[in-house]
Order: structure tokens, then C-alpha cells, then sequence
């Protein structure tokens, strides 16, 4: 068998199984566990607290803060750093690395919900400064690259900046932000 057919074979299975393939720990469940959600705990809340809204605080904010902006800092973007760009990294790469993939990943498994608590998807972390993002069936969408402000920058698979970012909480995750610095409901525990 050559290995592109392994790969496809591979990724078959994982797709076919992926819906399957994680059930939502009811300790990461902001349904369940109320102070993980931002809408019933300001303190993880960037509409109740403004050290963690970059439309506050600039810091956390790419289109503000140049270091973290990876328009600006090549050394935090993929098209031109490709030990953190998956589609030339290919350890980085879950279509060609099943252990990357929520179905079989050994690491912590991170869970992506929207503004109403609904899950949304999962991210797994192959290295320090890349996330892997994976939309509830467990299909591959996109990846995150951290910045020094422990921001992640939004790319899609191809490596280019959706202008989307997350921010750190201060306590149970990430909350997503749109290029304008808005955010979109999206939450990371």
C-alpha cells in the first residue's frame, strides 16, 4: 500500500468514527458546571470583565499590539514558519497523524462551545504554540498559534490569518474575538 492510500484509509476511519468519538466530560460541560460559562460568570466573561476584552485591554489585542498581530511578527505565522503550519509540519498534521486527532489523542482534549454553552467542536495541542481545531464530527477545520501574550491567532488550514483570536480567561479557558475585537460568543474549556 502506497502511503497516500494509508493516509486515506486512515482518515476514513477517523471521520467515519469521529462523531462518536468524544463525549463531553460533564466537568468541562458549562451546562453543568456554571462557572465555566461566560454567561452566568462574569469573571470569564469579556462583556463583565475588561482585563480579559481586547477591545479594553490593547494588549491582547493583534490589530492593536504589533508582537501579536502575525501580519506583523513573521514569527508567529505559519506561511512563514512551517514547524507551526500543519499543511507543511506534517507531524503537526492530524489528516496524516491519527494521534492528533480527537478520536485517539492521549494529551488533554480541549472543548469548543458557542455562545449558548452548545459544543462546537475540539481542540487538541500537538506542540506548545499550535491548537488544533476539529468541528464536533471531528473534522480538521483550522488551528491556533500562540503569541507571548498567551493569545492564540486563528488560521485556516491553508495558513492564512482569519483575523480571529483567543484570549485567556484568567481561570477555566479561552474566549474567541473577531478581527474588530468583538466577541463571538465562542468559548474554549
Amino acid at each position: 500500500m502506497t502511503s497516500i492510500y494509508k493516509a486515506f484509509l486512515l482518515g476514513a476511519l477517523v471521520c467515519g468514527t469521529a462523531a462518536q468519538a468524544q463525549e463531553l466530560p460533564t466537568s468541562h460541560d458549562p451546562k453543568v458546571e456554571k462557572y465555566l460559562s461566560p454567561a452566568t460568570n462574569k469573571k470569564i466573561s469579556p462583556l463583565g470583565n475588561p482585563l480579559i476584552n481586547p477591545l479594553m485591554n490593547w494588549k491582547i489585542n493583534p490589530t492593536k499590539n504589533k508582537t501579536i498581530n502575525p501580519i506583523e511578527n513573521t514569527a508567529i505565522n505559519p506561511q512563514f514558519k512551517p514547524e507551526i503550519n500543519p499543511a507543511v509540519n506534517e507531524s503537526l498534521n492530524p489528516q496524516l497523524r491519527i494521534n492528533l486527532h480527537p478520536l485517539s489523542y492521549t494529551g488533554k482534549i480541549m472543548y469548543l462551545f458557542d455562545k449558548s454553552d452548545e459544543l462546537s467542536g475540539y481542540l487538541t495541542q500537538p506542540i506548545q504554540d499550535v491548537l488544533l481545531c476539529f468541528d464536533k464530527n471531528g473534522e480538521w477545520t483550522c488551528y491556533y498559534v500562540k503569541t507571548s501574550e498567551n493569545t492564540y491567532n486563528l488560521f485556516d488550514k491553508e495558513g492564512t490569518w482569519t483575523g480571529n483570536y483567543l484570549c485567556y480567561d484568567n481561570t477555566a479557558g479561552y474566549n474567541q474575538f473577531d478581527k474588530d475585537g468583538k466577541w463571538t460568543g465562542m468559548h474554549v474549556k
